[in-house]
């Protein structure tokens, strides 16, 4: 296969017109492949990643609107075309505000779609030099700020230390503030950092053959004081006989040391968090099969989180879209650079809570 030409997917199930434009695109130059119903091209796109993907809307198994809307979340490279009668006119504007980037009525004009199409992957390809120009800038300017703003933490850490002179207990008092303020930054800025690598796509997972139930149990330990000294009771359930699974265990320990800043931060005394590792068969997209995956659980059993806000938990504008009242300390960030490692791993992350009964925070890795 030639990676440089424009990599095609074709799903449609009027054999005739499918095979038609296939052989079109393929005499000129682009990389076709084809798919007779919805559920085809989904199967598909679950082993390989399309420039275009030209989908019709009325197909059996799953429709056109159905195979949009999983491309969008799994494929976001991908760019759709839609393929629609007339009287699908109402669907295709309803496509649009899926994502889908243009829709063509039948019959086809196979003279102007090569250059639809090819006007199309110019432009994507535009846009994406322009965001990780955007990104790599970003990147540069939280580095910038991060390193000062580290070397200060570091020198008031010598005067408390009374490397620079003996100090008074309200000198103490104050830098011990300057401190705490100055970590609240530093994490801030650490999850911007990490986030814009993420959403960059220039972090690559550094994937070994690792145990998640002892992954836990370290990132539990770590977790030991701040737990005892707020007087929070700790449950620790590992199912036996976990199956090795294949992950990066520096990230998935950031991600467990971010649900469990969250519990803790949430859980009054004398409360509880409760975490589990267990095997259970996930559902990850709607239509597909169950597949085995491990699941770590958090529990905290804190104020809960009302019904309307649970969509946006791992929404990074959350609180320019619902407001942030005062007594949250987070940003939120270090919830949604873990939903972005746990995607990067074909996981899933999610999030169930109850006002007055508690929050759990949930990720499955797949067994392979």
């Amino acid at each position: 296969m030639d990676e440089d030409k424009i990599q095609v997917l074709i799903a449609d199930d009027e054999d005739g017109l499918r095979s038609t434009i296939a052989a079109w695109l393929r005499d000129e130059g682009f990389e076709v492949e084809e798919a007779d119903d919805g559920l085809g091209a989904i199967k598909k796109t679950q082993s390989k990643d399309y420039d275009i993907a030209l989908l019709d809307i009325k197909m059996p198994g799953a429709n056109g609107l159905e195979v949009l809307r999983y491309v969008k979340k799994n494929s976001a490279q991908t760019e759709i075309v839609m393929m629609t009668g007339m009287s699908d006119v109402s669907m295709a504007v309803e496509a649009m505000k899926l994502g889908a980037k243009e829709y063509l009525t039948k019959p086809i004009d196979m003279d102007q779609l090569v250059p639809q199409l090819k006007n199309i992957i110019q432009a994507r390809d535009a846009e994406d030099r322009i965001r990780r120009l955007q990104t790599e800038h970003t990147a540069r300017l939280l580095f910038d700020l991060h390193n000062p703003i580290a070397g200060l933490r570091q020198s008031i850490g010598y005067l408390l230390k009374g490397m620079a002179g003996s100090l008074g207990d309200h000198q103490k008092e104050l830098l011990g503030y300057m401190t705490a303020s100055i970590d609240k930054v530093i994490g801030l800025l650490t999850d911007m950092m990490d986030l814009t690598k993420l959403e960059g796509g220039r972090v690559r997972l550094n994937k070994g053959i690792g145990n998640l139930g002892t992954t836990v149990q370290n990132a539990v330990h770590e977790f030991n004081v701040p737990i005892q000294s707020s007087k929070i009771k700790l449950e620790l359930h590992l199912e036996p006989d976990l199956a090795p699974l294949e992950y990066d265990s520096e990230k998935i320990d950031q991600v467990l040391h971010n649900f469990l800043s969250n519990a803790v931060q949430h859980t009054p005394q004398q409360g509880t968090i409760s975490i589990q590792v267990r095997k259970a068969a996930i559902i990850l997209e709607e239509g597909q099969q169950p597949a085995d995956h491990e699941v770590v659980s958090v529990f905290n059993s804190g104020p809960g989180i009302p019904k309307e806000k649970l969509p946006l938990i791992f929404d990074r504008y959350r609180d320019l879209i619902s407001g942030k009242s005062k007594e949250e300390k987070s940003t939120g960030l270090g919830l949604i650079v873990s939903q972005r490692i746990i995607e990067a791993h074909n996981g899933k992350i999610w999030v169930e809570s109850e006002i007055d009964k508690g929050t759990t925070f949930f990720f499955a890795l797949p067994i392979r």
